[in-house]
C-alpha cells in the first residue's frame, strides 16, 4: 500500500500554506509545520506515518540537512526533499533537492516520483 503522508516544515507561513493545499489537492495527506523543533518531535515520534518530508534547508536556529539526516537515521524508509536557495546544493544522503521557489508543478511531480520510490524500494519488501 502506498502511504501518502507528507511532513512540510518552512518556517514562511505563505510558502508553507501554498505547499501545503497544492499537495492536499492533489490528494496527499500533508502535515505542516512552522516550527521545525516541534516537527522533528512530532517526525521522531510518528516517522512511520510519513512517506515523505519536505524539509527548508535553511530555518532559524536549524538546519534541514541536518534534520532530515537525523530524522533519516530514525526511520530509513523516508524520502525526504530538502528546499533551499542553491540548485547545486551537495549532501551525503540521497535527498531530492528543489531549488526554495520551485513551481507547482515541478514539485508536485518531485513528491509523486518520491512517493512512487518509497512503494518501489521499501513496500514492496
Amino acid at each position: 500500500m502506498i502511504t501518502k503522508s507528507i511532513a512540510i516544515i518552512d518556517e514562511d507561513p505563505d510558502l508553507l500554506n501554498i505547499f501545503s493545499e497544492a499537495l492536499k489537492v492533489n490528494g496527499y495527506d500533508v502535515s505542516s509545520f512552522s516550527d521545525p523543533l516541534l516537527a522533528y518531535e512530532h517526525i521522531k515520534e510518528n516517522s512511520d506515518k510519513y512517506s515523505l518530508l519536505i524539509i527548508d534547508d535553511k530555518m532559524p536556529n536549524v538546519n534541514g540537512l541536518f534534520m532530515g539526516t537525523k530524522l533519516l537515521e530514525i526511520n530509513p524508509k523516508l524520502n525526504v526533499i530538502i528546499m533551499c536557495d542553491f540548485a547545486n546544493l551537495k549532501c551525503n544522503y540521497k535527498f531530492t533537492i528543489l531549488k526554495k521557489r520551485v513551481s507547482i508543478s515541478k514539485l508536485i511531480d518531485a513528491v509523486n516520483e518520491s512517493i512512487l520510490k518509497s512503494f518501489l524500494y521499501h513496500d514492496k519488501f
